[in-house]
């Protein structure tokens, strides 16, 4: 079976069994944050993907980091996913649960990365940039990277607004270069 497909029934799956359960805004908080983990932390990436770490382990360290902080039934969902030995395909099943809530609530997804950490006000802005833009609001996380300079790159769902000055030194370059050329 193709690996989308596993994700996304796997996803609609969960995504429905918080729905029937009226957990679905618990869950969601599960999801975000196992995201953050995963997409932060390499290591329980490939913790979770290696054939050497026996299943056993895997839910023993699973039911130790999250059981304090999560949802029985997202838990329930991780043992599942052990038990058919789809834990390799959490990544791809959480963006595809947030992506059934933001069609359900009508909030979309964004990505805000700048140069440097931005303040409430500033984020204030770009919440009604993205409001304007796109007639929803948005769950916008953030991240800071240096190589930016300064600027930013907003990622909202498919659709990408870079207003970044590396971006910018690249185009000025690229130009200057095409007319020495000419």
């Amino acid at each position: 079976m193709n690996e989308s497909k596993i994700s996304v029934r796997y996803a609609k799956a969960f995504f429905s069994a918080a729905v029937d359960r009226g957990l679905l805004d618990l869950v969601k908080k599960d999801v975000d944050q196992l995201l953050l983990l995963l997409q932060t932390q390499p290591r329980l990436k490939e913790l979770l993907a290696s054939p050497v770490v026996q299943t056993s382990e895997k839910r023993s360290f699973l039911d130790l980091v999250f059981k304090d902080q999560f949802n029985k039934l997202t838990l329930d969902f991780f043992h599942l996913l052990l038990k058919n030995n789809r834990e390799i395909y959490l990544l791809e099943m959480c963006l595809n649960f947030q992506g059934l809530y933001g069609k359900l609530t009508g909030i979309k997804s964004a990505q805000l990365i700048t140069a440097v950490k931005i303040d409430e006000s500033q984020m204030e802005k770009f919440n009604k940039l993205i409001q304007d833009r796109f007639g929803s609001k948005a769950e916008v996380t953030t991240k800071v990277d240096e190589k930016l300079l300064g600027g930013f790159i907003l990622k909202v769902e498919d659709h990408q607004l870079d207003a970044s000055v590396s971006t910018q030194l690249k185009k000025m370059r690229r130009e200057l270069v095409n007319s020495i050329k000419n």
